[in-house]
């Protein structure tokens, strides 16, 4: 009976599991093509999405690839075709407030013959909306760099003027390399520029005179500036910006005056930044044979997953030596509004670190664009107020931010809003990361809460150098019955230590010398033997006697010393402390030894000093010397003061008073 019982059990099982994995969704991502009288219809066949926990409703945002060197971000984008032919058609879809991975890209070809094809082609209406800051450049993104993924930029140019286009990216202040190419479409019969060393470009920089640099991320930040050159002003410049990245990648374009799309293919490596709440940057630029170059600038934040609400800070791994300097960081907060309707009052409450100096804040672009509030009774408009000692609040008021969910809404750009700006740091600023994060309001609506953006600073070395003094508490073994006097020295040295961390032990090494004098003058040491004696009124020295003499010493000494390991502890920015062991050795630089003899003379005693010897001492044995260390002054960057006591046992105890500086 039993193992009928064990059967329908396992078969129980087994029928549990298959109804189960039969809900799994396993639907391959696909393309749907319907053909009309006067286009092609595309249609995406995608995986359901599987909406975060308590989270926003999923969704996904969509680049077609329509094979011809035109694109589309519609959901069901129709297109005309210009010429007949054999086309692939891919489409890139990203899934936003999603758990599961991103689709695979499908692909589909398919074949127009010339009853379908037509010179009158419509431009989609993200190509319409393409040249809104720049009529001759951009760059535009499909999704935000989440790695072990890959994303496409796209590069828009619209000029009469041939020309050469690059792309750059990898920026040399992120370790390591984040993107690597991974192809690009030639649809305009591109030119791809082998890239050796710049400096073979130079030639095209010498003959810019004027640039336009434009900026966007998601959306566009509508800022324009203008450069002007002379002499080798431009040579200078963009050498300066090709060497600040690590990749560079380029190619030709024939200057026709339609607009000229190309698709460049970008894999994300898992290794990219460990802080994945950094903004990196990628630029192009535009230097025709004629004419003002074009530069773009398009930030792209580094995500876990495809939340459109964000907040970043540009540079998440910082150099603590120069953003010590009061240096400026800039943020951006970027949301979206995924409902149906328009949202007409949005507030961003910004936490930000007290490290940071608030009334430093400075605005630097937002969207949706609108003029600050002038009165209460403004419309349109943004206000932002300082609320405690840490939060930035931002308002935007009685504005209209579409819905990515409106019927009517088809440029999902339009949809979200952001602010960027720059703030500086306290003047003291401790060696620690520092966290930020926004709860952003739509109108009356539960807030929405960002990842926390941490800025961190770059492991690094810190040289040390310290100059000060050497005293003895008491003398080494060898002076101790000799009433020797101890005369302090100077010291020197350098050391090496990690950038000195907040509230962490870290180790420091260091390498310095030391200089004393020791003088000894000893009284009556007994002795016996004999010497000549000038005697007075005879020309002949004569063989006397003495008894005991008189020593007096003067010997220098340099001490090499050797810090191999020594742990250290800031309690903050004004004190540390440390405490370690130290290997040392004396060199005797120079000794001088003179002895006074007491020879027996009737009817006084006669004193006799002669020099005995200035032959320089044996260098000392190694000694291990334990010590401790406290530091008083900027414990992380800068200039302190220094007091190490230091246990020699038979090599004496010292202190050393110095002052140091942190570089």
């Amino acid at each position: 009976m039993k193992p009928n019982i064990y059967l329908v059990i396992c078969v129980l099982l087994f029928m549990t599991t298959s109804v189960f994995a039969s809900k799994v969704d396993t639907l391959e991502a696909s393309i749907n093509v319907e053909f009309m009288s006067d286009r092609i219809m595309f249609k995406p066949e995608l995986p359901e999405l599987a909406g975060i926990p308590g989270g926003r409703d999923p969704f996904y945002t969509y680049l077609w690839d329509f094979g011809d060197g035109h694109f589309s971000t519609a959901e069901a984008p129709g297109h005309r075709y210009a010429k007949a032919g054999e086309y692939a058609v891919t489409l890139y879809a990203v899934n936003n407030y999603d758990n599961g991975p991103r689709p695979k890209r499908p692909t589909r070809k398919i074949k127009v013959d010339s009853a379908k094809a037509g010179s009158q082609q419509v431009a989609s209406v993200a190509e319409q909306h393409f040249f809104n800051t720049d009529d001759t450049f951009k760059l535009i993104k499909n999704a935000n760099a989440l790695p072990g993924q890959d994303m496409v930029v796209v590069a828009g140019i619209k000029t009469t003027e041939k020309g050469s286009v690059f792309l750059l990216t990898n920026e040399k202040i992120f370790d390591p390399e984040g993107f690597r190419f991974a192809g690009q479409s030639t649809y305009y019969g591109e030119q791809v520029i082998p890239m050796e060393e710049t400096q073979s470009l130079e030639s095209l920089w010498a003959n810019v005179s004027t640039a336009s640099i434009t900026r966007s991320g998601s959306p566009d930040y509508g800022m324009r500036e203008k450069l002007n050159f002379s002499g080798d002003e431009a040579v200078d410049y963009f050498s300066e910006l090709y060497s600040s990245y690590k990749t560079i990648t380029g190619y030709e374009v024939d200057g026709a005056s339609d607009a000229q799309f190309s698709l460049i293919n970008l894999d994300i490596t898992p290794e990219m930044l460990a802080d994945t709440n950094a903004t990196v940057t990628i630029t192009g630029v535009f230097i025709p044979e004629k004419g003002p170059a074009r530069i773009h600038q398009l930030d792209v934040p580094i995500v876990t997953s495809h939340d459109p609400n964000k907040m970043s800070i540009k540079q998440s791994q910082i150099n603590y030596r120069t953003l010590a300097k009061r240096k400026k960081l800039t943020y951006k907060v970027q949301f979206q509004n995924d409902g149906k309707g328009d949202a007409k009052n949005i507030r961003l409450e910004v936490k930000l670190p007290e490290v940071l100096d608030l009334s430093t804040i400075e605005l630097l672009n937002l969207y949706p664009r609108c003029d600050t509030c002038l009165t209460p009774e403004s419309t349109g408009c943004y206000y932002y107020e300082i609320k405690g000692s840490d939060t930035l609040v931002f308002h935007f008021k009685d504005i209209a931010l579409p819905g990515s969910k409106a019927p009517d809404v088809h440029d999902k750009d339009s949809t979200q809003g952001f602010i960027r700006f720059s703030i500086r740091p306290e003047k003291n600023l401790p060696n620690r990361p520092f966290k930020a994060q926004t709860n952003i309001f739509f109108d009356k609506n539960d807030p929405i809460t960002t990842n926390v953006a941490t800025g961190r600073f770059r492991k690094s070395l810190s040289p040390i150098v310290f100059a000060g003094y050497h005293h003895f508490l008491q003398a080494p073994e060898q002076w101790n019955n000799r009433q020797a006097t101890m005369n302090p020295g100077m010291l020197f040295g350098v050391g090496l230590a990690p950038l000195a961390p907040y509230r962490k032990l870290y180790w420091q090494v260091e390498l310095y010398a030391n200089t004393y004098q020791a003088t000894s003058n000893v009284q009556g040491i007994k002795e016996s033997g004999e010497m000549e004696v000038p005697i007075p009124g005879t020309d002949r020295p004569q063989i006397r006697s003495y008894t005991s003499y008189d020593q007096y010493m003067n010997s220098r000494f340099l001490q090499l010393r050797i810090v191999p390991l020594q742990a250290r502890y800031n309690f903050n920015s004004w004190v540390s402390a440390g405490i370690g062991a130290m290997v040392e050795t004396s060199i005797n630089t120079s000794h001088r030894e003179t002895r006074t003899y007491h020879i027996p003379f009737d009817p006084d005693e006669l004193l006799i000093a002669q020099p005995y010897t200035s032959e320089r001492l044996e260098r000392g044995r190694l000694q291990l010397q334990p010590f401790i260390d406290l530091n008083v002054g900027r414990t992380y960057l800068g200039p302190v003061a220094g007091l190490r006591y230091i246990y020699g046992n038979k090599s004496g105890q010292a202190t050393h008073l110095y002052v140091a500086w942190r570089f």
